[in-house]
């Protein structure tokens, strides 16, 4: 009866690496298209980075054409939400024909950048120059203990 179990195929004894290969193809199908839709409707997630110092964290993000008063900053728990707006709007006439012709845009951006603490709204201190927003994050105990491993 031993014998009989070896020589029996079980239903999900079969290559899978036709199928792995399918999902491959279709992975990278999907992410290529999704870049070309970004570039497409002009939406671009804009660029943080994060530089840290004994005492404090500092975020810089690029904003280049975004007015100041369209920038909200918050904070909740030990997260920074950056977020921003851009609306624009165009105006055409034709001289000839009389047709006048009006677009507007809107978009919206957002970033959750997640920190190692809570942080107060307090403490925290942002500028906006030549479209870099800067927000100065004061670390809480800048004085860690480590604590010795033994062996």
């Amino acid at each position: 009866m031993s014998s009989d179990r070896k020589n029996q195929r079980y239903p999900f004894d079969i290559d899978m690496s036709p199928f792995r290969d399918l999902m491959k193809q279709m992975d990278s199908f999907f992410n290529h298209s999704f870049k070309q839709v970004n570039s497409f409707f002009k939406l671009k997630p804009f660029w943080v980075d994060l530089d840290e110092t004994e005492s404090e964290i500092i975020v810089y993000a690029e904003l280049p054409g975004v007015p100041r008063d369209q920038i909200e900053l918050e904070i909740i728990d030990n997260h920074l939400r950056i977020a921003a707006q851009e609306t624009a709007t165009w105006e055409a006439a034709n001289d000839v024909t009389k047709d006048k012709t009006k677009e507007q845009s809107f978009q919206r951006m957002e970033r959750w950048i997640t920190l190692p603490f809570s942080a107060s709204k307090d403490d925290i201190t942002a500028t906006y120059t030549n479209g870099t927003l800067k927000v100065i994050i004061p670390k809480q105990n800048p004085k860690r203990n480590l604590i010795d491993i033994d062996e």
